[in-house]
């Protein structure tokens, strides 16, 4: 007999192109990591469930988004008589995020929990699907401003390509090219998507066809991106990313905002420098780098680089962040929201 599940987990997401281009419906690409945020279900006491007596109790430290998909999916399926716990540690650097959407992941794995503990196959396509719809309605709420795809990226894993128009959206699986190599890298610096968004709404007010211009732009690239990436050519992914970087960069400049801030700049020309091209995982302005080559060896000679810098930074006793240029251990493609057992 399969023991009852404990709850569910559900993958962080790393933005592989169509930052900001994808509020305009850019297609856009994002791949689950291997860092889990993890839901879970208190224990019974002397055979009780904790909080018996109030049929779904609620953990008020729960982030909204988690709270909300855990209302979403017990309406669909049934209350569940247990406190449910949130863990996102692997998501974070101590008290800082690394920004691979822990809100995203915690609302997969919140509304993933209920379904497993009505005992729902919640690996199957059906009930993805709908954690998916369920998932992104707790999202909406809480960050209208966004655009879904790390939701996508927590519930389906792998690798997506979203899409959205208004309140409709696409997210197809795709496959990692053959030869495409990729490397993470953290930043040190933590930033706020919803503050860089903010100001460039600003920025529109004053500069419609400022915003137009660059959009647009940006727009084609991300989808010259998309189209590499499924063509399998990793060569031309180098050679798009090295594109889309610099489309972010000129975003940041009309809208006077630091997207590539200094250590994300000096990431980019140690991937240069070995061959391949490194652009902002996410609104930039800090947290992680997202670095393509086409061969195991110039990344590791990309890693090797970043760390000899990071290692000279620090005996120069320069004020920067620890962790910078930290390249992170973590696998891309990884399966999507998932069932967790005691």
């Amino acid at each position: 007999m399969n023991p009852a599940p404990k709850g569910a987990s559900a993958p962080g997401k790393l933005m592989v192109a169509g930052e900001y281009a994808v509020l305009e419906g850019a297609p856009a690409l994002v791949a689950a990591v291997s860092a889990r945020a993890k839901a879970y279900w208190s224990p019974r006491l002397r055979g009780r469930s904790l909080g018996e007596g109030s049929r779904s109790p609620r953990n008020p430290s729960l982030p909204p988004e988690a709270l909300i998909a855990r209302t979403l999916a017990e309406e669909l399926r049934a209350e569940v008589p247990h406190l449910l716990n949130l863990d996102v540690d692997d998501l974070r650097r101590s008290d800082r995020k690394l920004g691979l959407g822990s809100s995203a992941a915690g609302a997969a794995a919140s509304a993933g929990a209920v379904f497993a503990f009505h005992g729902e196959e919640i690996e199957s396509e059906g009930a993805r699907r709908q954690l998916l719809d369920l998932a992104m309605r707790a999202h909406r709420e809480v960050a209208p401003q966004g655009s879904g795809a790390d939701v996508a990226a927590a519930v389906l894993g792998g690798v997506v390509q979203f899409q959205r128009e208004g309140e409709a959206y696409q997210a197809l699986s795709l496959p990692w090219p053959q030869g495409l190599v990729a490397r993470l890298v953290w930043t040190g610096r933590e930033a706020r998507t919803s503050d860089f968004l903010a100001q460039i709404h600003r920025r529109r007010a004053r500069d419609g066809a400022g915003y137009r211009r660059v959009m647009d732009a940006l727009g084609q690239e991300s989808e010259a991106f998309v189209h590499a990436f499924r063509e399998g050519s990793g060569q031309a992914v180098v050679e798009s990313a090295a594109r889309y970087g610099a489309g972010m960069d000129a975003l940041g400049q009309w809208a006077e905002l630091p997207v590539l801030e200094s250590t994300l700049r000096l990431i980019a020309e140690l991937a240069g420098d070995a061959g391949g091209a490194a652009k902002p995982s996410g609104a930039g302005g800090g947290d992680v780098a997202i670095a393509f080559f086409t061969s195991e060896g110039a990344a590791r000679d990309f890693e090797n680089a970043c760390e000899r810098r990071a290692s000279r930074s620090a005996r120069a006793g320069q004020d920067r962040p620890q962790g910078a240029l930290e390249v992170l251990s973590l696998r891309l493609g990884e399966a999507g929201v998932r069932s967790e057992y005691a």
